[in-house]
């Protein structure tokens, strides 16, 4: 049992040193920047009831690279979304680390993650029925 009451991981912020690039990859498989404003270096894209945010490096602890272990989870509304969003991450340039699969990890699930070019592990899922 957890010693807090936690009901959500919210505002996941990652800080790559190349960007634009980030941006652009960012942007290829999700869609258009939903927040755009260069006054106050916030980019991002609305995900469910929370943020992604990709600041530039210098932003972060490692002004000089990317974060190191880093991983994230994509929650989708349906199995088959979490093939559509895989295969959209493989098509932008990824590696295919774990192509989709039913299994159970804290409970049952469709589930497949991929490692982005910045270093950051990308989890996708979906609860099924057992």
């Amino acid at each position: 049992m957890s010693k807090f009451n936690i009901v959500g991981l919210n505002y996941v912020t990652l800080y790559i040193a190349d960007h634009a690039a980030a941006l652009a990859y960012y942007a290829q498989v999700l869609g258009p920047i939903d927040v755009d404003n260069p006054e106050d270096g916030v980019w991002g894209w609305r995900m469910g009831s929370t943020w992604l945010t990709v600041f530039p490096g210098s932003f972060g602890t490692n002004p000089e690279g990317n974060p190191q272990n880093v991983e994230f989870a994509i929650q989708v509304a349906t199995a088959d979304e979490v093939d559509r969003l895989f295969a959209a991450f493989v098509e932008a340039g990824v590696s295919a680390s774990q192509p989709p699969l039913d299994t159970i990890m804290y409970e049952p699930m469709r589930y497949a993650y991929v490692d982005d070019p910045f270093g950051v592990r990308i989890d996708i899922y979906c609860p099924v029925a057992a």
